[in-house]
């Protein structure tokens, strides 16, 4: 079951990893290589540790979002997946009002195109502020306002996965 305390620990590396933005690249051509592997092995203490030294790290949104729930506690599987298999692993639901800090949010149907975890719930407008990492860096983002960029974008449609029972 995750706790509040493993939901503090999500916002507080968001916010941490927010500081090195710069520094957080995403994987060339959307084609993971080993250097995304080296991520995914660190802890978060290593992981912070490169980043405070000038380092570089290196992830896609698949990566990203489960590293961040497996420093926190929540993500007990050995390899990160992809978006189409935390669609299959994880329950899914559709009202944003009942999406918790560490909820993942994914955007495009079928499997998916993209997700994003939220760092700020919105239990009245359903609007809560995600972090993505689509891209070099890290972005904040309201939910509404990223649903319409991937909708533009030629995919429609979010859905959010439950993290509460990891």
């Amino acid at each position: 079951m995750a706790t509040t305390a493993q939901r503090k620990h999500v916002v507080h590396l968001l916010d941490e990893l927010y500081r090195y933005r710069s520094h957080l690249d995403y994987p060339p051509g959307d084609i993971r290589t080993s250097r995304d592997l080296y991520w995914w092995h660190l802890t978060e203490q290593q992981a912070m540790h490169v980043l405070a030294g000038g380092g570089r790290l290196q992830a896609d949104c698949s990566e990203f979002v489960p590293w961040v729930l497996k420093c926190a506690g929540l993500w007990h599987w050995s390899q990160p997946g992809a978006t189409s298999s935390h669609v299959k692993l994880l329950p899914v639901y559709t009202d944003a009002r009942e999406a918790y800090a560490g909820s993942i949010v994914v955007f495009g149907p079928g499997g998916g195109h993209h997700e994003a975890i939220v760092h700020t719930p919105d239990h009245k407008g359903g609007n809560p502020l995600l972090f993505s990492h689509g891209r070099p860096g890290v972005d904040r983002v309201r939910l509404h306002d990223m649903q319409a960029s991937q909708t533009a974008e030629g995919h429609p449609g979010v859905r959010l996965l439950s993290i509460a029972h990891l």
